[in-house]
């Protein structure tokens, strides 16, 4: 039996399109504004303390290396409700089991240069590739933190080796672990003890409370090590000077943006929902042109820090980022300016792997004279180990950048 009236496909489309068009067309469909929840992960947080010869310096009782290992110990527990697995490793690996009844943090607090070496035994120097290979498998629900002084040991001194060594192994460690981030975190503290200068053949010197840097490299997938960089802040612990964060492009990843009026030179509107990311309307004020956005990068695998510093960003057509502010929350906001604003822009933003300026300071070539006072922030070949890193990460990508993942940003005048 047929209906008493049906309407002809003609009509049936256009009624469909105009409701659509009055729901948003492609808006309501495609457009879905609104941070993602995302379950937290179960992650295994694994420090490994370098056991090599050179460590020893700065157990001392009142040194700022062990004051950081005690803060992060505890706040891992305290804040994200996990205990940490220590280690210590060499050219192997050895778990850290505490004596009975005695807390974690007392058994670190009492580390000596003596037990060090009763605890794990070493050869004297590790290869840091090596270290990195043996702490960063099974990556899939972990988070590995390495503790070193990432000191390149060669016994003919040729720290030119390091960049190409470093960059064969980090390839290679993708192709094992996938898509991992690395996190660079430079400490000072006070050292005394044994200095091995790698420039003089590894010549042993004996120095008395001079300062040397070390490192926290921190290892994970981004997801996995979202908690960790929202929880805990670094910058605050004793001997800070500076990070460099790495993070690998991966077709899978995610990050809720919108458009905002805040801190605008010129004139636009942007179309809604605000998540669209298009601008119209597109006009400069005395050649000047600014907008920004909101973002929530709290799950790229970068630290705090560094996406605050506006010398990490890329933009593309002659646009830079001027300004990252960050609310109580989750957001950061971008401010991007430029003074050569065109008819048509389609925008996408990176974060830089070149090396910041205090990689390069930091690496040196001649460690002669560790009581120097330039020589008491560097460390021997650190400069050509980055940027093996930061060379490997390149090669992973098409843009030799990590692109933020939010839709392109679309402006027209």
């Amino acid at each position: 039996m047929k209906n008493a009236y049906t309407l002809p496909h003609g009509k049936l489309l256009f009624f469909l399109l105009i409701f659509l068009w009055g729901c948003g067309g492609d808006e309501a469909i495609h457009y879905k504004c609104g941070p993602q929840k995302q379950a937290v992960p179960n992650v295994d947080y694994n420090i490994y303390i370098e056991n090599s010869g050179s460590m020893a310096g700065y157990l001392g009782n009142n040194a700022d290396f062990k004051k950081v290992l005690i803060n992060f110990i505890s706040d891992i527990p305290a804040q994200l409700k996990r205990e940490p697995q220590l280690f210590f490793i060499s050219g192997h690996i050895c778990p850290f089991q505490p004596p009975t009844n005695i807390p974690l943090v007392k058994s670190v607090m009492s580390l000596n240069p003596g037990t060090l070496k009763s605890l794990c035994s070493s050869n004297g120097s590790s290869l840091l590739p090596q270290v990195i290979d043996s702490c960063t498998t099974q990556m899939g629900k972990k988070v590995s933190i390495l503790v070193s002084d990432c000191i390149f040991s060669d016994k003919g001194g040729n720290s030119s080796l390091a960049e190409a060594e470093m960059k064969i192994f980090m390839s290679n460690k993708f192709k094992a672990e996938g898509k991992i981030s690395t996190i660079v975190i430079k400490y000072n503290s006070s050292f005394s003890g044994i200095y091995y200068a790698e420039s003089n053949g590894g010549k042993p010197m004996k120095v008395n409370n001079i300062n040397r840097p070390y490192y926290l490299l921190l290892f994970g997938k981004k997801e996995n090590l979202a908690a960790l960089l929202q929880t805990i802040d670094f910058k605050s612990y004793p001997g800070y000077e500076a990070s460099y964060c790495l993070s690998a492009n991966d077709p899978t990843d995610s990050a809720y943006a919108t458009m905002t009026y805040y801190n605008k030179k010129g004139n636009f509107e942007f179309a809604k929902p605000a998540c669209r990311m298009a601008l119209t309307g597109a006009e400069a004020n005395k050649g000047v042109f600014q907008f920004s956005f909101n973002a929530d990068l709290s799950r790229l695998g970068y630290q705090e820090d560094y996406l605050m510093d506006v010398n990490n960003y890329t933009v593309n057509d002659k646009f830079s980022v001027v300004s990252v502010k960050k609310d109580t929350g989750i957001l950061h906001t971008l401010t991007l300016k430029t003074d050569h604003l065109q008819s048509h822009h389609i925008l996408k933003i990176g974060l830089r792997y070149e090396l910041p300026s205090w990689i390069i300071q930091t690496g040196n070539e001649d460690d002669n004279n560790p009581s120097d006072s330039l020589q008491q922030h560097q460390t021997f070949g650190f400069r050509q180990l980055m940027s093996g890193v930061s060379q490997a990460y390149k090669a992973s990508s098409t843009t030799h950048q990590f692109t933020i993942p939010i839709p392109p940003i679309s402006i027209r005048n």
